[in-house]
């Protein structure tokens, strides 16, 4: 069985110490009570203890932890260095997005509100997370645990690769152009593009992997 190299996980580790660097190093600024919603306006509107500033870094160290030991138990087994090697991109796209949102919103605190541009640079990681899983999924291999898992994706290896290829190139160049769109849209249009997009996606993705497995199951 393949082992794990942890010492190329060490870059992956050093991003998810990070924020918590930052943070320690703007404890004092913070104030008792933070925001912890925002709306699409970049307006917050839920609020939580000053701990709650831990919880995306938490988050992100689980998730971290789950890619990185679920192709040992996931039935498949995909042990191949081909399915190590997206796992580990995989895992580094979602480390540094998670960091890079929890640097960004514990630096809004600290100046008061999600205002001043900031709730747009919001959007454009979200975006540019699309993006960079977008152009992973369309190698990824059937598995019980990451990708677009419908019914007839799980039933078939082909309905599985289509569907990935399709929606991942999908994901890529829409995430890139509405990145982009978002540095000059109001915070509003962006978050109701980045619902839209989500929302359309999946659908499309189901909708599609139904069609060719029953194109599929017809031949």
């Amino acid at each position: 069985m393949e082992q794990i190299n942890y010492r190329k996980e060490i870059p992956l580790w050093a991003l998810m110490v990070t924020p918590l660097i930052y943070i320690g190093y703007v404890w004092q600024q913070l104030p008792d009570t933070i925001p912890i919603h925002f709306d699409i306006h970049g307006e917050a509107n839920g609020w939580g203890s000053r701990y709650t500033i831990f919880l995306l870094p938490a988050i992100s160290l689980g998730a971290y932890l789950l890619l990185l030991f679920v192709r040992k138990i996931d039935p498949k087994r995909m042990n191949d260095e081909a399915s190590a090697s997206v796992f580990f991109k995989v895992r580094m796209a979602l480390v540094v997005f998670m960091s890079f949102i929890s640097i960004l919103i514990t630096y809004a605190t600290v100046r008061g509100d999600m205002q001043h541009g900031l709730s747009r640079f919001l959007f454009v990681g979200i975006f540019l997370l699309f993006a960079m899983l977008g152009n992973l999924m369309i190698n990824i291999k059937p598995n019980w645990f990451i990708g677009i898992r419908t019914p007839w994706t799980l039933s078939s290896d082909t309905v599985w690769r289509k569907t990935h290829q399709i929606t991942g190139k999908i994901w890529f160049y829409g995430g890139l152009l509405f990145a982009v769109l978002s540095f000059f849209l109001r915070d509003e249009w962006s978050g109701a593009l980045m619902f839209v997009f989500a929302f359309g996606s999946a659908i499309f993705a189901f909708a599609y992997s139904f069609w060719l497995f029953k194109k599929e199951t017809a031949a």
